[in-house]
């Protein structure tokens, strides 16, 4: 039986039917070459208004600034700590913190600098701003700083179109970063200083306040407190008074750079224990001067309450001298390695690259409108295509609207 009808067919068709799924190079080139006009015009038309926007641009100069934030050194009070047994642990604990330089960064960001220099340089009025907020967003799209991590130093850059403004605006950033600083505790030395700055005013108060008491007790109780005190040996339960609140005074500051897990933290709390204990022992023994009149006794313990601010006050005033020690030895808080000079070049805009973008842009758009132009051409002298073509533009039309 000889081969059926469905199977003589098939190849003829196959090879009847068009590839349109296959794009030939020919067609686009025929296709572009019909729209050689649209093709070559759109790319004119966008590079010459590419290269007139670039020449009616205003200038901008970057001034660029180079600056090194605070090294963080080996606090030098240590050795000095020795003599003092337990405090020597302090300076040691906080050793070795460094602050990010995203730190430094941040706080040119923030609200408080971006204030002081907008008012140092005017800003609002030069950048033609309603608010402050405005001008804090002018500034900030004018300046930019960025830390660099193998090398530690921190860069920044500021755009004007004043070459002279662009170099002060960058190098008043600096400064006014420096202003921050000195009122901020950045370092470890600054840390340390404020926190005894702060205990040394309280105890200070406290001594006022107990020496006040003692007077009034003394006047009361009609005795010479002082000479009875000495003999009884109250004056060392006083002294051991105060070596105890200073321990307590020195792991509070530790608290802030040190766990509990820290030996020097352990050893810290072993001597304190050791005091607590050998102050019980005094007090029992009867060198606490119980015995007499309630007025006798008042003035026994308003005299302690003199000698243990009195020892806190010594050990806090150490401290203190100690750490501005450390923080003189830090040396200068910032230092600018470049400072900002005007430039000479321009930074931008870039007009060979504007022009380079908006040709090739151009070009682009051109072979697509070239596109779509021999599409439509081609439906049109479709019948089919034709009635589809104007139920589009019918369905598009803002005739019916008006």
């Amino acid at each position: 039986m000889g081969p059926s009808m469905t199977e003589q067919t098939s190849p003829q068709l196959s090879a009847d039917l068009p590839e349109d799924d296959e794009i030939s190079l020919i067609d686009l080139a025929i296709a572009l070459g019909e729209e050689k006009k649209t093709l070559f015009a759109i790319p004119a038309i966008t590079t010459t208004l590419a290269i007139v926007v670039s020449l009616l641009m205003t200038p901008i100069f970057t001034a660029k600034t180079v600056m090194m934030p605070p090294q963080q050194q080996q606090s030098g009070a240590a050795s000095a700590l020795a003599s003092l047994g337990g405090l020597a642990g302090l300076a040691g604990a906080a050793a070795g913190i460094k602050s990010p330089d995203e730190m430094y960064v941040a706080f040119m960001q923030s609200e408080g600098m971006q204030n002081a220099v907008i008012k140092r340089l005017g800003l609002q009025e030069r950048y033609e701003a309603n608010s402050m907020t405005d001008a804090r967003a002018a500034l900030k799209g004018a300046v930019r700083a960025a830390p660099d991590k193998k090398t530690g130093l921190i860069t920044i850059e500021a755009d004007d179109k004043d070459p002279e403004f662009a170099a002060q605006l960058a190098n008043v950033q600096v400064e006014e970063l420096r202003n921050l600083l000195g009122r901020l505790a950045v370092t470890e030395a600054q840390q340390r200083r404020m926190f005894y700055e702060q205990q040394i005013q309280k105890v200070q108060n406290d001594l006022v306040a107990a020496e006040a008491s003692f007077r009034q007790a003394k006047e009361k109780s009609g005795m010479q407190v002082t000479s009875v005190l000495a003999e009884s040996g109250v004056r060392a339960s006083a002294e051991l008074h105060g070596q105890i609140a200073a321990r307590e005074v020195q792991m509070q500051a530790m608290s802030r750079f040190a766990t509990a897990q820290n030996p020097d933290m352990q050893r810290i709390s072993s001597e304190l224990s050791a005091m607590r204990a050998q102050l019980t022992k005094l007090e029992q023994g009867g060198g606490d001067a119980s015995q007499g009149s309630p007025t006798q006794q008042q003035a026994v313990k308003s005299y302690r309450d003199v000698k243990v601010q009195e020892a806190m006050l010594e050990v806090l005033i150490k401290q203190y001298e100690l750490a501005r020690v450390d923080e003189a030895k830090e040396g200068p808080l910032l230092q600018q390695v470049d400072v900002a000079v005007a430039p000479e070049r321009k930074s931008k805009p870039k007009r060979a690259m504007i022009v380079l973008v908006a040709a090739f842009a151009g070009l682009f758009l051109g072979v697509l409108i070239a596109f779509v132009r021999r599409a439509i051409r081609k439906a049109s002298e479709s019948e089919d295509s034709s009635a589809q073509i104007a139920q589009l533009k019918q369905a598009w039309s803002l005739k019916r609207y008006l």
